[in-house]
């Protein structure tokens, strides 16, 4: 799909809804000066280009989530990035990883229940493979501003907290529990 440029109204409408997701198309109209399915359409094509998104998850910013799960930060320096983003795509508790320049070269950020259950994790997957030079984990303690991401509440396991990693569906996971027997 071809990507148009955001002319001012679309970056003005972007700004709004940034602001205040909860605004109407009414209101976004009357302060644009244009007509409410004019709005509509904008919003709409923005959408479909994938410009704009929408990203439902926890604000870690409030102190009830953040006093259940903790959100890390962690640095590393690899010389495979690609095999760090597969096994991002299966681990549930990486919310997400960002490729960088620098010295560290791949930023994850990983939410838990249980520091130590990240701890193993980093550990089965990262800490002494070839590939990875260098990890560094940070706890991040306060926000700025909102911070929302994901989390698979289906894979943390609040009752158990010390668990190690047992994803069903993890290849990662299930190769170290074939490489056991």
């Amino acid at each position: 799909m071809k990507i148009t440029k955001l002319d001012e109204i679309d970056k003005q409408l972007i700004q709004m809804l940034q602001a205040d997701s909860n605004i109407t198309h009414s209101e976004i109209a009357k302060k644009l000066d244009r007509s409410q399915p004019a709005i509509g359409a904008r919003i709409k094509k923005l959408t479909e280009q994938g410009i704009l998104a929408t990203q439902i998850g926890v604000d870690f910013s409030k102190t009830e989530i953040s006093s259940m799960l903790n959100l890390v930060k962690v640095e590393m320096t690899t010389s495979k990035p690609e095999v760090v983003f597969d096994i991002a795509q299966h681990c549930p508790y990486i919310i997400n990883a960002l490729k960088m320049s620098g010295e560290y070269n791949v930023l994850l950020f990983m939410a838990c229940s249980r520091l130590k259950r990240l701890d193993i994790i980093l550990d089965r997957h990262f800490r002494n493979q070839p590939y990875v030079k260098k990890i560094r984990m940070d706890i991040i303690t306060s926000y700025a501003k909102e911070f929302v991401l994901p989390v698979d509440f289906e894979s943390e396991n609040f009752d158990s907290p010390d668990d190690q990693c047992h994803v069903s569906n993890c290849p990662y996971c299930t190769n170290l529990e074939d490489e056991k027997q």
